[in-house]
């Protein structure tokens, strides 16, 4: 490991808390010795789950979720995810969002994936979990403050659109790279 580049956090203090996120500020020491004050966003880890249907004729389409990003000050189709709740594994997290946001259960749940969203100022990773065999089997389950519909989308199309609106979420492409990593490019 390169010894020369690795910083040591001296102090931690939490500065900001809401119930999504917590800002901490961090004084670290730099590997030349000297010292400088950071800030971080501490968050619990999310899943992220790439659903996929296949229809009579052979065809694969992604179950997407649209809903309002309040950062975007806009309309995002993703595919379903969240946070892993409190004594959560991941994936009991992803099944348990799946079926939560698009009323399915899998009859196979496999592991694609484990990345950090952003290391520069996050401390959270975020799981990506395939989900195939699909069941429509409950309604939506949606927390009191989400708000999404959940639709079929031809994978190719997403593959296409990834990176422009309404594909906009930078973790959906990360998502859709562990996909293909697993399963090729969707055709």
């Amino acid at each position: 490991m390169d010894e020369n580049l690795i910083w040591r956090p001296i102090e931690r203090k939490s500065i900001f808390l809401t119930r999504v996120f917590e800002v901490l500020e961090i004084q670290s020491r730099a590997p030349d010795e000297s010292e400088g004050t950071y800030y971080t966003l501490h968050a619990g880890d999310w899943v992220v789950v790439v659903p996929v249907i296949e229809g009579l004729s052979g065809d694969k389409s992604f179950i997407m979720v649209r809903q309002w990003r309040h950062g975007a000050e806009g309309m995002s189709v993703e595919f379903p995810g969240g946070v892993i709740d409190s004594g959560e594994s991941p994936m009991e997290a992803a099944v348990r969002e799946l079926r939560e946001e698009t009323g399915h259960t899998a009859g196979r749940m496999v592991q694609a994936a484990t990345f950090s969203p952003n290391p520069a100022i996050m401390d959270n990773r975020c799981h990506v979990f395939i989900a195939e065999d699909l069941t429509a089997s409950h309604a939506l389950d949606l927390d009191e403050d989400e708000y999404l519909s959940a639709f079929p989308v031809p994978c190719a199309e997403v593959a296409r659109g990834m990176g422009h609106p309404p594909y906009i979420h930078g973790l959906m492409s990360a998502a859709l790279l562990a996909y293909i990593q697993l399963r090729g490019m969707p055709k």
